[in-house]
């Protein structure tokens, strides 16, 4: 029976230690997340490690929408959970980072790529200067794009 107890609490700690249980994360590429703790702390950062709620803040909570595909990444984000004012984001994924970069270099290098906050006249113009065919797409029950 003790067997039984010490494998059981084993097992737990591993699977506690190996999963992200507690952090729903999308993978949009290039060391970008879409991660979701609840229906309303939902970030997009950028981390090296799969299953992190750390990082690097791209685009703060709340995201309300999104899309991408190999190039970009697109997102809309609620500047308050009361108020109906929206943020737009656009990061062009298309870098790559030395991985002895460190530290507020790349901090400062993947923020060259990401224009935000945007308000929509503004994201609407720079998604059309560069040819960004992407729609948002709304989570949950959140205001759509």
């Amino acid at each position: 029976m003790r067997k039984n107890t010490a494998f059981l609490m084993v097992c737990f700690s591993v699977f506690f230690h190996s999963c992200c249980w507690s952090i729903k994360g999308k993978n949009l590429g290039n060391n970008f997340r879409l991660s979701e703790y609840d229906n309303v702390d939902r970030r997009i950062p950028s981390s090296e490690e799969r299953c992190s709620g750390s990082g690097i803040e791209i685009v703060p909570m709340t995201v309300t929408a999104y899309a991408n595909d190999w190039k970009w990444i697109v997102a809309k984000s609620r500047t308050s959970r009361f108020e109906a004012v929206y943020q737009y984001w656009i990061i062009n994924k298309d870098f790559k980072v030395d991985v002895a970069t460190k530290g507020d270099s790349i901090n400062n290098l993947i923020k060259t790529y990401v224009s935000g906050p945007l308000d929509a006249t503004s994201f609407v113009q720079v998604v059309k200067s560069n040819s960004i065919d992407l729609t948002l797409k709304k989570i949950g029950s959140e205001g759509g794009g």
